[in-house]
C-alpha cells in the first residue's frame, strides 16, 4: 500500500534531464547544500560551483564543435538565445574573476574564467569533451551551419 502511494505521489511529476548545465562558482563559505566541490587543474585546487544551474540545454541556440588544442578531446562553442545572452551578460559582469562551469552528461566538469562581459552570447568550452558528446549534442541542438535565425528588420536585406 506504501508503494502505491508513494509510485501515485511521484507518477504526476515529470523530472527533466538536461544535457549541459552551466554552473557559476560559488564559494567555500556558501551552504554546503547549496555548492558542489570541484578539483580542477594541475594542481587539484578546489573550487565550489552552485548546485542550481545558471543556464540549461533550453537557454542554447546553437553549437559549434572543434578539435581541442590538445589534440585529443574536442572543444564546443555555445550560442545562448537572446534572453538568456542579456542574462549571461549580467552573470559575467557581477561574477568577473570566477568560474563558469560546465556539466555535460559524463564528462568533468569543465570550466573557462569569467575575465570580461560576454556580449555576444557565446561561451566557449576549449576542451576535455568526447566525440560521443559532440552527438548528442548534434541531436538536442542544431550546428551553427543549420541554425536558421528568425527572421526580422535586423535580417532583411539591405534595398
Amino acid at each position: 500500500l506504501l508503494a502505491t502511494a508513494l509510485w501515485c505521489e511521484g507518477a504526476g511529476k515529470k523530472y527533466k534531464l538536461y544535457l549541459v548545465t552551466f554552473h557559476v562558482e560559488g564559494d567555500d563559505t556558501d551552504n554546503p547544500k547549496m555548492v558542489t566541490p570541484v578539483k580542477l587543474g594541475q594542481e587539484h585546487r578546489q573550487y565550489f560551483f552552485s548546485n542550481l544551474p545558471t543556464f540549461t540545454d533550453k537557454d542554447i541556440a546553437w553549437f559549434y564543435p572543434f578539435t581541442a588544442a590538445d589534440g585529443v578531446s574536442y572543444g564546443a562553442a555555445f550560442r545562448f538565445k537572446e534572453h538568456a545572452a542579456r542574462q549571461l551578460k549580467d552573470v559575467t559582469l557581477v561574477n568577473h574573476g570566477k568560474l563558469l562551469g560546465l556539466r555535460c552528461s559524463d564528462a568533468p566538469l569543465q570550466a573557462v574564467l569569467i575575465d570580461r562581459p560576454i556580449d555576444d552570447g557565446i561561451v566557449v568550452i576549449w576542451s576535455g569533451l568526447q566525440q560521443r558528446h559532440l552527438k548528442e549534442f548534434q541531436d538536442r541542438f542544431p550546428h551553427v551551419d543549420d541554425y536558421k535565425p528568425k527572421t526580422g528588420p535586423q535580417f532583411a536585406t539591405p534595398e
